[in-house]
């Protein structure tokens, strides 16, 4: 199930799973700006 802007709600026809691990040595450099929840919404 999804949500959509206004507070719609969105069925989904998809069944995904995902998983990630992240390794990382210090220092890094600055992480980027993540996309607000209005530019992720797909149409």
């Amino acid at each position: 199930m999804g949500w959509r802007h206004g507070g719609r709600y969105l069925p989904q026809k998809s069944d995904i799973s995902s998983v990630a691990f992240w390794y990382q040595t210090e220092p890094h450099a600055k992480f980027p700006k993540l996309p607000s929840w209005q530019e992720l919404e797909v149409n």
